[in-house]
């Protein structure tokens, strides 16, 4: 598998030939935010592949990038097996990591909230109104809903596609007779 500095420039390569191909497209379909578009489809391609990556099923340099908040994707790493269908599929699990990523942002701010109510602090149900602030963006731009979860489907299927080819090409290259020097057990771990 490739290291985590080759899956990076694997995105963005990847992401930089995705957003003049999204603007010509949508341009031509007629749309008239065929930039904000492309733009939405290519962050989305981005943040996918950089910050949620298939591999945070690990502790990795993929986690790493999150900092001070690491320790969100930790109770993933434990339920989600390493290379396993629930974290490289296709499309299943970024759908996985974005839906986890909610949940477990929605659980904090509502536990916050509880522990300030708890010390005399009233605070609105910050939770519920952020909800309904995101879903009622989603209910109004649909077009703009689609284009983002592309993005981050391909930004994680990038990732997942190359290790699919490095597996693959490494099983076939022996098939042949050649034998790969490099090892790459702890790719992730780069």
């Amino acid at each position: 598998m490739p290291d985590t500095r080759t899956h990076d420039i694997i995105t963005v390569a990847t992401g930089a030939l995705l957003a003049p191909a999204a603007y010509v497209l949508l341009e031509s379909g007629g749309r008239d935010d065929a930039a904000a578009g492309a733009a939405v489809l290519t962050g989305a391609h981005l943040i996918s592949g950089l910050l949620f990556s298939p591999d945070l099923d690990i502790d990795s340099a993929i986690d790493n990038r999150w900092g001070f908040f690491f320790w969100i994707w930790r109770p993933y790493m434990w339920i989600i097996p390493h290379r396993h269908f629930w974290s490289h599929s296709l499309v299943l699990a970024p759908l996985l990591r974005l839906v986890y990523f909610y949940l477990v942002t929605l659980l904090i701010v509502v536990w916050g909230a509880w522990i300030l109510g708890r010390i005399g602090v009233g605070v609105p149900d910050l939770h519920a109104q952020a909800s309904a602030w995101l879903f009622d963006a989603m209910r109004r731009n649909p077009d703009m809903v689609r284009l983002f979860i592309f993005g981050f489907i391909s930004g994680s299927a990038a990732h997942t596609i190359a290790d699919w080819l490095v597996t693959g090409g490494k099983r076939y290259m022996r098939m042949a007779g050649i034998r790969l020097r490099r090892d790459y057990r702890n790719h992730d771990l780069k």
